[in-house]
């Protein structure tokens, strides 16, 4: 598809402390200029365009998982650290799908890890928190230079009812790839991480958190808006 030139942004009126803002749940919405493809106007994220929450369609197909030593380019790895005895690491394969049709995003939840193994020495979170990886397939849609982010993810958990950001803290832990952004027409694989309050029911779900893009030439808007889907019940 040929891209145009962008037009000139429209110089802001609004102070420059506008240009972050908190988004759905506590991430900060990018301030990012998109191109758009055949001649469309150019879009510029909105920090303070209201958002919206929609549930994504979603099928989930049972576990797979056979092997007792999961290969690095699928699992993080399981090596021995400190942590509660009773913890099991617990690998489900899933096809848990979210459609953005607005910027045309692809997200597919293909893999859950539950309990994954603290490093050594850091008992006191091992005793507060349990580590959950999703292996996540980010395909970023053509229409826009939207991308997909790993902080624009977040963890739904039922009970104890929490909404939890990603953590880089343990990207360097294991031999996991972590999820890299996706760029427009780009797909990405990769782990995203989180900790949720051990005793965590297996009622999950994963949330994109979509920042508001308006067309600043035309006042054409998109919404912010959090997709969601179910990856366990």
């Amino acid at each position: 598809m040929k891209t145009s030139a962008a037009a000139p942004a429209r110089p802001s009126t609004a102070p420059s402390t506008r240009l972050r803002r908190f988004a759905v749940i506590g991430l900060v919405a990018p301030a990012v200029a998109l191109a758009a493809c055949s001649g469309e106007s150019p879009v510029t994220a909105d920090p303070t365009a209201p958002s919206g929450t929609t549930a994504a369609t979603s099928t989930t197909s049972a576990p797979t998982e056979t092997s007792a030593s999961p290969s690095t380019t699928t699992a993080p790895s399981t090596a021995a650290t400190d942590g509660p005895a009773t913890d099991k690491v617990a690998y489900t394969s899933i096809k848990a799908v979210i459609k953005d049709p607005d910027l045309g995003h692809t997200i597919t939840a293909v893999r859950l890890a539950r309990h994954l193994k603290w490093p050594s020495g850091q008992p006191v979170g091992a005793e507060q928190f349990e580590i959950v990886g999703v292996r996540v397939t980010a395909a970023a849609g053509s229409r826009y230079s939207a991308s997909i982010d790993p902080s624009m993810f977040s963890l739904i958990a039922a009970d104890p009812k929490q909404t939890v950001t990603p953590t880089s803290e343990f990207t360097s832990r294991w031999n996991a790839a972590p999820l890299k952004s996706a760029k427009r027409s780009a797909t990405t694989s990769g782990w995203v991480f989180f900790k949720i309050n051990r005793g965590t029911t297996s009622a999950l779900r994963l949330a994109f958190n979509r920042p508001a893009y308006a067309v600043k030439t035309t006042d054409k808007s998109i919404p912010a808006k959090t997709f969601s889907v179910v990856l366990t019940k």
